[in-house]
């Protein structure tokens, strides 16, 4: 009799177990955190955000496909995208100065744009669950092609 339970629980493991794998979540790695610091001569507020984008490509251009994005009202703030998985991403923000972006399109073609890390000459990635935020500064003289 025992032996048979210990079959059948076994059995019963056997099936359960890989239902169970397959449903599970994936692994967050909790919050990726960016401040966003515009120097340029606009200024930051509820009618001129500054849009924020992430994508898990340092290839940022035109036609590339963020993974999310947000905008923020304040200058100095921090934008904070949450529930991404464990990985390397890459952030682009743009401000909007004429105040027409919807989040819905690329910026046009002349909006003051910057990408983490292209002060140095390459997009800088940066991964979830850092203690402090990634810092990424930008002004008017790197515009959307």
């Amino acid at each position: 009799m025992k032996t048979a339970l210990n079959f059948a629980v076994a059995a019963l493991v056997a099936v359960l177990a890989p239902a169970a794998v397959l449903n599970a979540a994936p692994s967050a790695a909790g919050t990726l955190k960016v401040t966003i610091h515009y120097t340029g001569k606009g200024k930051v507020d509820a009618g001129h955000k500054l849009w924020v984008w992430v994508f898990d490509t340092p290839n940022i251009g035109p036609g590339s496909m963020p993974i999310d994005q947000l905008s923020i009202d304040k200058n100095d703030a921090d934008a904070s995208f949450e529930g991404l998985a464990e990985g390397k991403f890459y952030v682009a923000a743009a401000f909007d100065e004429t105040g027409s972006m919807l989040g819905d399109a690329p910026p046009p073609t002349g909006t003051p744009i910057g990408i983490l890390g292209m002060a140095s000459g390459a997009p800088t990635a940066v991964s979830p669950g850092a203690k402090d935020p990634a810092v990424l500064t930008f002004d008017d003289s790197l515009r959307m092609p």
